[in-house]
């Protein structure tokens, strides 16, 4: 009997950019496992592009198809496996994934509205799969035969109660997770992945799988991941070996870690050792992302030290509110304990991020924001600011959760994630948060414009020069950048579009049902729409670009006028202000010519020089909110503002690479390594460059597109 052909997919929407750029390392898993199990009884293909296994499907299609089940993928990949059934009725279709309920009930109701699907695998999917691969291998020549008894770690409706009122929900018993996790062959070693290799895909390592932690809001706060399993240091020594010089060769530059809680355990120094080795060996990676531990912040930064600044440190806290704290079953680390450490890493050049999320059962208005005001004062490098997601195999998707919390919930396309294939629209979509009993709907939409400040403002540091200032006049950059938001009607007219028209599209995202949202996007001219950028993206990367490519002139002018009345505020008229207003005039045109032509791709690129009767440059380097009148030259400072080479070729590979609508503009946002990478350099007359600014401490990418 031939081999049983079996496609396996983790599949990315790709019709504006490619949205999801990792190497699929789940089915690689997998893969390597079936294969080890099955030898020569499978063959075994692995898909990642939508097009390439739908052309697949069409010459040669499978026994058995399996698809990876995410928010961003999950109507996709339901769409392909009813191409495949068309293909070939006697398909097994398969997905697995963390986008399912734990709970028989809701398991259920999923899988009635996911009729292309015939098993759904629970949890770790090596073992769950394997099983089904044994059952159909058993029962090749009576397809009905497969589904007669349940399959260890799997989930189906009977297929002869799906037409019924009584439909009957087969649940097979949890298999033991693997405790040994190098009994799972290594996808990279083993070659399985080798195809993805293609320089467009950014390699996944895991190290570890689990976590100890029970928060409500993620899917690995169910007591079956409460266990840490392990990979051996050994092996991922290796997986970082072979996969140093082939990303090298291809230019990629950055590495994910999949561990939820990386640099917590003693061993991943000998981790990171190796990433140190093979970037000095063959430069990779530059970039290392992850997600750190929560708590014994001490430890995680003695263990991932060697990596300096091509590592950042997660301060998550998502809240800090004892009260939402409890409710989501969550412990943050001291305040005072987080701004040492936060002190302590910037001494040695490294960077801190911080993570918030908008609409935790218990959060108000104003404990958010006095909790974005913590995190920044307490030194993070960036403060990323999220939209609650009610994830299925989450406390928020059960009822009773939802009631006690008075959670409510909108639908929104997850950004970017839709396209046409087949001459049929996918849209795959989130359901997220957007009022609980402490929080209306309309301060869900007031800290969604102020995220959006944070994350245009502040992140990246394009406007340091104002906030900086705001310290000398007793303003914290958070009560700054408040003030900012609530006399934005006194703003010009170009930055209260750009508010105005988030706050709009912020609106507008949102719909009551599923049906409604596909309905909608379907109608040609909505999809056009959508593939225009104009709706459909990430709200606060979209409008930041908007910012910093459009309207830094006119933003800059409104920071000014800002710290003009603050000045008048504290200081009053006199002689004092005369001065006050030349020093804000001074950080006004540097800041201005410092951005200029930042992510503007028809801007002028010429140099500018301008002289200066303070040395703002080395105010910037010194420490904050020292007085700008200690920095007054004797004889002007001349400044040359110019883009290096190396910024000029970096700049064309991004928009050759991206394009420049502004769909292209929000995913270049998102993945340079820091902003200030992209700011006019700073030069004296004899050319010497002015350092005004240390890079170091924005040295991460936001590849998870926060919406």
């Amino acid at each position: 009997m031939s081999p049983l052909k079996i496609f396996l997919c983790d599949l990315t929407h790709d019709s504006i950019v490619l949205v999801s750029d990792t190497i699929p390392i789940n089915i690689g898993f997998i893969g390597a496992y079936a294969k080890k199990k099955f030898g020569t009884d499978i063959t075994i293909s692995l898909f990642k592009y939508p097009e390439t296994v739908i052309r697949a499907i069409q010459d040669f299609p499978p026994d058995i198809i399996a698809l990876s089940n995410y928010s961003w993928n999950s109507n996709l990949s339901e769409y392909v496996a009813g191409l495949c059934k068309k293909a070939n009725p006697n398909v097994v279709t398969v997905q697995g994934g963390t986008n399912f309920p734990h709970h028989p009930d809701h398991q259920l109701e999923v899988l009635q509205k996911h009729p292309e699907t015939d098993i759904h695998a629970i949890f770790e999917g090596e073992t769950a799969f394997s099983n089904i691969i044994e059952r159909v291998l058993h029962a090749r020549d009576s397809r009905s035969s497969i589904f007669e008894k349940p399959i260890p770690g799997n989930v189906f409706i009977a297929p002869e109660t799906r037409s019924t009122a009584n439909m009957q929900l087969m649940v097979g018993e949890q298999p033991d997770r693997i405790r040994c996790l190098d009994e799972v062959p290594s996808p990279y070693l083993t070659g399985v992945l080798d195809v993805f290799f293609d320089g467009r895909l950014t390699p996944f390592i895991e190290t570890n799988r689990g976590c100890p932690f029970k928060c409500s809001f993620c899917h690995t706060g169910a007591d079956y991941f409460q266990k840490i399993n392990s990979f051996s240091t050994d092996r991922v020594r290796e997986e970082i070996a072979y996969i140093g010089p082939r990303m090298a060769e291809k230019g990629i530059v950055n590495l994910h870690i999949a561990d939820t809680n990386f640099g917590m355990f003693p061993r991943d120094r000998e981790i990171c050792e190796a990433l140190y080795e093979s970037q000095q060996k063959c430069g990779w990676p530059l970039q290392v992302m992850a997600t750190t531990g929560k708590n014994n912040k001490e430890r995680v930064i003695k263990i991932t030290g060697i990596l300096g600044s091509m590592f950042s440190v997660n301060m998550s806290v998502q809240s800090m509110d004892e009260t939402v704290l409890k409710n989501i079953k969550r412990s943050n680390i001291k305040l005072q304990h987080y701004v040492d450490v936060n002190q302590h890493l910037r001494e040695t050049g490294r960077a801190t991020k911080a993570e918030l999320i908008i609409g935790l059962p218990g959060e108000t208005r104003e404990s958010f924001i006095r909790g974005v005001e913590q995190v920044i004062d307490a030194g993070v490098s960036s403060t990323t600011i999220y939209t609650l997601m009610l994830l299925h195999g989450t406390e928020f998707k059960d009822p009773a959760y939802r009631r006690k919390f008075g959670i409510k919930g909108k639908y929104r396309i997850v950004p970017l994630n839709f396209g046409e294939y087949a001459k049929t629209k996918i849209f795959d979509y989130e359901e997220v948060c957007i009022e609980n009993k402490d929080m209306s709907f309309e301060d869900y939409v007031y800290l969604r414009g102020y995220a959006l400040l944070v994350e245009a403002l502040l992140n990246g540091r394009p406007f340091e020069e104002f906030f900086n200032y705001a310290r000398i006049l007793g303003e914290s950059s958070p009560r700054f950048l408040r003030r900012i938001y609530d006399n934005l009607n006194s703003a010009p007219k170009a930055v209260r579009s750009v508010m105005t028209d988030f706050l709009g599209e912020t609106r507008d995202e949102l719909w009551d049902s599923e049906e409604n949202l596909i309905n909608f996007y379907r109608q040609s001219q909505n999809y056009e729409s959508l593939i225009r950028g104009e709706v459909g993206g990430n709200l606060i990367y979209k409008y930041k670009s908007k910012s910093i490519a459009f309207t830094t002139s006119q933003w800059i002018d409104y920071l000014s006028s800002q710290l003009l009345q603050l000045a008048e505020e504290q200081i009053g008229d006199g002689p004092a202000l005369v001065s006050t207003t030349s020093e804000i005039k001074s950080i006004e045109r540097f800041c201005r010519h410092k951005v200029h032509g930042l992510l503007d791709v028809s801007a002028d690129l010429s140099d500018i020089e301008d002289s200066y009767e303070f040395h703002v440059a080395a105010w910037l380097q010194a420490e904050k909110g020292m007085p700008l009148s200690r920095f007054k030259c004797k004889t002007p400072a001349k400044y040359r503002f110019h883009f290096t080479e190396e910024q000029l070729l970096m700049r064309e590979d991004h928009f050759s690479r991206y394009g420049t609508d502004v769909n292209a503009l929000s995913k270049i946002v998102t993945r340079i390594s820091n902003l200030e990478s992209l700011f006019r350099k700073v030069a004296t007359p004899d050319g010497e460059i002015i350092e005004y600014m240390d890079s170091s401490t924005d040295q991460f990418t936001r590849y998870a597109l926060s919406h």
